[in-house]
């Protein structure tokens, strides 16, 4: 007869093998779409128009969550302290009432896809660095607003909250730029339930500066990262492999002359990411269901 331990590891191992094949059974990927577009600083039209056409090519090509980069819609105008104050501040407009972020909202619903889309968000006096998350039924899913603010914290006002959305998906973490940074705000996100992060960003990027601090937060949450800049579209697995990564460019930021010319270099990226089918079995929930 088996002993009471051997027992125990023998319907330990039995149950691991009946959801690993239930899992298989069940898993899934879903296809997404990070657009790698130069800013055009401070013009929110020339912004929302060059942008449509990639939302529109991405959803063409299948993909059902598609990002944009940090502040794609003011060309993250915060970085041009030169830029007078109201002008600054007159690029933020109010969630859900704003009317670029109504133009997203409608286009999200008409293409059926999730949208991730960073803007500069004005909430009474005070502006955020936001992304938000745009439903395919024309619905606000959830909006973000950066923690970790640095040079921005001048003119923005920081979030709190490392805030986690439900899609069919799972659920969904995003986070912008330097947030990646700090291991404690990241962390939060998993702790609130994320299966995998999303993070728009707009500042460091490339295999020297940026691509270990996203291999190391994917590889100490064991997540998926999926990381989309102005230059360079990155994709991270649970054990901090790079499992997509293509730089584009060596600039953020264009002129409106340049727009269309060589500087312009521009692409829709996709990864089909893994996720399952039951959400009850997803992210953090399946690694700590047979926990020896």
């Amino acid at each position: 007869m088996l002993s009471a331990l051997t027992r125990r590891q023998f319907l330990w191992y039995t149950g691991l093998v009946v959801l690993a094949r239930h899992v298989a059974a069940e898993s899934k990927t879903v296809r997404v779409a990070g657009i790698v577009l130069k800013w055009i600083r401070g013009e929110k039209e020339t912004n929302y128009r060059r942008i449509e056409p990639f939302i529109r090519e991405a959803a063409a090509g299948g993909a059902k969550i598609i990002v944009t980069t940090e502040c794609f819609l003011d060309g993250y105008a915060i970085a041009d302290k030169s830029i007078p104050l109201e002008t600054y501040r007159a690029l933020g407009e109010p969630i859900p009432t704003g009317p670029y972020f109504q133009r997203l909202l409608r286009l999200a619903d008409k293409l059926d896809i999730h949208l991730v889309a960073g803007m500069l968000e004005a909430d009474r006096d005070l502006r955020y660095n936001t992304t938000v998350i745009l439903g395919p039924d024309g619905r606000l899913v959830g909006q973000y607003r950066k923690q970790f603010l640095e040079h921005e914290a001048v003119r923005n006002t920081p979030g709190t909250v490392s805030s986690v959305h439900p899609t069919p998906f799972g659920n969904v973490g995003v986070m912008i730029c330097a947030d990646r940074r700090d291991e404690l705000i990241v962390r939060r996100f998993f702790e609130n339930g994320a299966d995998f992060l999303i993070c728009p960003s707009g500042g460091m990027f490339g295999p020297k500066t940026n691509d270990p601090i996203v291999q190391a937060r994917s590889r100490d949450n064991k997540s998926y990262i999926v990381f989309v800049h102005p230059a360079e579209f990155l994709v991270t697995g649970p054990d901090g492999a790079i499992l997509a990564r293509t730089i584009l460019g060596d600039r953020l930021l264009i002129s409106p002359e340049e727009a269309g010319g060589e500087r312009d270099q521009n692409r829709v990226f996709y990864f089909d990411l893994p996720v399952a089918s039951d959400p009850r079995l997803s992210g953090e929930r399946l690694r700590r269901t047979f926990d020896p």
